[in-house]
């Protein structure tokens, strides 16, 4: 019994003194260091002190480095700043599938606002409903969760039913926040000769919306026009 006490005290100051304890390796480069699999069947606790128990975090958390000599903490990928995607949307169709919209036939676009077509996504790929709303037959977006979007759609006129010396014209892509009152966030503006048979128009904005805000893509061209193959993505910018 007394080897076996005098045996335990000396495992205990070899422990002390080295301060490093070592699994499958005689060599521990730290307190503990563990040279194979870990398994934790329950909490996993971090930060604490002598006296204190440490963190276990929530559910969906993940552990983030704080860096050397400071001890690493639980947190959401959202409470970082990043861009989270929160709609991506596709238009595979032409609108109207025959015939034209009414082109404005003189410029400048910008006074013609009747004429002006919102581009309607018919697909949605990806719809974050805790962000936004989309209504796939206007158009709109609603915004459900304040903050700043960036928004970028790629669009795409179509002009090949237009008959000789009726495509050359002007073609305006607009974002544009429609309430609490309307307002361009972006427009492109970009005018094209005879016989141009398809117009491409790539935007982006980053605005801030609050809750309830609305907003929409309008096109128009300043001859008869349909609005053919394109897409959207927006994104939200965490705080």
């Amino acid at each position: 019994m007394k080897k076996t006490l005098l045996y335990m005290a000396f495992i205990a100051m070899s422990s002390n003194v080295i301060a490093q304890v070592g699994v499958e390796t005689p060599t521990p480069q730290s307190t503990l260091h563990v040279n194979g699999s870990l398994q934790v069947v329950k909490d996993f606790n971090v930060g604490g002190n002598a006296k204190t128990r440490g963190n276990s975090g929530n559910r969906g958390e993940v552990l983030m480095s704080n860096g050397a000599g400071a001890a690493p903490t639980w947190g959401t990928i959202e409470s970082q700043n990043f861009l989270k995607v929160v709609f991506v949307g596709n238009k595979t169709d032409i609108n109207p599938s025959s015939g034209s919209y009414t082109g404005t036939g003189s410029n400048p676009v910008s006074t013609h606002d009747s004429y002006t077509q919102n581009y309607v996504y018919n697909v949605s790929n990806k719809i974050d409903n805790t962000y936004l709303k989309y209504n796939s037959t206007t158009g709109l977006f609603t915004v459900i969760k304040p903050g700043y979007y960036n928004i970028v759609p790629y669009i795409t006129y179509d002009l090949s039913l237009n008959g000789n010396g009726y495509t050359a014209g002007t073609a305006k892509s607009t974002i544009q926040k429609v309430s609490p009152a309307t307002t361009t966030l972006a427009s492109m503006s970009t005018g094209h000769g005879e016989r141009t048979l398809a117009v491409y128009h790539n935007l982006s904005s980053i605005s801030y919306f609050n809750t309830d805000d609305t907003f929409r893509i309008r096109c128009v061209y300043t001859q008869n026009f349909r609005l053919s193959a394109g897409n959207i993505h927006i994104s939200y910018l965490t705080p």
